[in-house]
């Protein structure tokens, strides 16, 4: 846990800093392109969240009205709001994390796959249930 937090806090910021420098040396007028590019991309990719995050509502919503378990509503609700996290966040590698997030099949595959591992999660840890399965109270 301690390494991916320091993979967080301390590689990715370097990382990102290092991008930027990259690109602000590569371009003609680097600094005012860069610094447009990664507004743009925060402004733009904020405005793509909105607009998806509100769809997601209204999904929610309609689960609701019909009785159902809104668990893929509140699933795409939580990777939105992550991507628009990760776009208000300066930097390009964190830009295209929140973009990709932003791509619907793309979310349904982190939501499946983050099942997956909840299951195997769940599976290797031992239950209070007696081995039977029924739990007598």
């Amino acid at each position: 846990m301690i390494r991916r937090l320091a993979l967080l806090f301390i590689v990715l910021p370097a990382l990102e800093l290092f991008m930027l420098y990259l690109l602000m040396n590569a371009l003609p007028f680097g600094m005012i392109l860069t610094a447009t590019l990664v507004v743009g991309t925060s402004v733009s990719g904020v405005l793509l969240a909105k607009r998806q995050g509100t769809s997601c509502w209204l999904d929610l919503h309609r689960h609701l009205d019909r009785g159902e378990a809104p668990t893929q509503p509140i699933a795409n609700g939580i990777l939105i709001l992550a991507a628009a996290a990760l776009l208000i966040a300066p930097g390009f590698l964190t830009d295209l994390a929140g973009i990709l997030l932003l791509i619907p099949p793309i979310r349904r595959a982190v939501i499946a796959y983050a099942l997956f591992r909840f299951e195997a999660h769940r599976r290797r840890r031992p239950t209070a249930m007696s081995p039977s399965g029924i739990i007598d109270v």
